[in-house]
């Protein structure tokens, strides 16, 4: 797998979208799924949060059939 530089990849803060943000969702990991969500969040320059959130709109998607 390549490396991507950040510029290449840019996502847009969820901070600054359209939309009001919704509620408030709960997730749990064990101490090693924290550590790896925590690492790629943290490569990516963003927040805790805002990677589980973009990571899961992201699967829903293609669970869905959408691009």
């Amino acid at each position: 797998m390549a490396t991507v530089a950040k510029k290449d990849t840019y996502i847009p803060s969820r901070r600054t979208g359209k939309g009001p943000l919704g509620a408030k969702v709960f997730s749990y990991y064990t101490q090693d799924e924290r550590r790896l969500v925590e690492k790629a969040a943290k490569l990516e320059h963003r927040s805790l949060s805002s990677f589980v959130a973009i990571a899961a709109v992201e699967r829903a998607q293609r669970v869905l059939g959408r691009n």
